[in-house]
């Protein structure tokens, strides 16, 4: 679908049981998944910019209410004064912004003038949801655990998506955790 001619991804890892979050943190610290989410969302090029993410407010206080490096960051609040309580004001790295239509649109504009092709959204459950009919790609990193306490969850994975493209199961001492990343496509049509 894209959105103004530029690609829409999203990014996430999800348990067995589709959670993505407990207690606004990731249920799990896994390097390889950070690695790959870091590549994921930044392309090196020459300029400033090396990656633009949108994310609801709740993702970005999980990340220390610290915008990413190298990417802008669009932060989705219905807090009128967000902004400023979190001293975003101003900042050419996060954009404060009230929905996901605004997120979008400041974010394929931004990526037109930087020449990045892909927005990536990162969270949380409701933005992942509402960006659906926006998305081209979908970056799943499977967590091979269920999570009975979360309370951040991914949706259903929509009918229009296939898997394009999977990883070998591989395994995080750390954590004893076994993943895989896989990579899910819209259905042309």
């Amino acid at each position: 679908m894209s959105y103004a001619h530029t690609e829409v991804a999203q990014i996430v890892a999800i348990s067995s049981n589709r959670c993505i979050g407990k207690d606004n943190e990731l249920p799990w610290h896994i390097s390889a998944d950070l690695q790959h989410f870091k590549k994921m969302t930044t392309k090196p090029n020459n300029g400033d910019i090396q990656g633009i993410v949108i994310m609801g407010r709740k993702t970005f206080e999980s990340m220390d209410s610290k915008p990413l490096p190298n990417r802008v960051s669009f932060i989705i609040t219905t807090q009128l004064d967000y902004a400023e309580k979190k001293g975003l004001k101003g900042r050419d790295d996060a954009y404060v912004v009230h929905n996901l239509d605004d997120a979008l649109t400041q974010a394929a504009s931004l990526a037109h003038g930087a020449h990045l092709d892909t927005i990536c959204v990162i969270g949380g459950e409701r933005v992942f949801r509402e960006a659906f009919m926006y998305t081209d790609r979908i970056e799943l990193t499977h967590v091979d655990i269920e999570i009975t306490d979360g309370d951040a969850f991914y949706p259903e994975l929509p009918k229009d998506f296939e898997m394009s493209a999977e990883s070998e199961q591989m395994h995080d001492e750390k954590s004893g955790l076994d993943f895989r990343f896989a990579t899910y496509v819209k259905k042309e049509g």
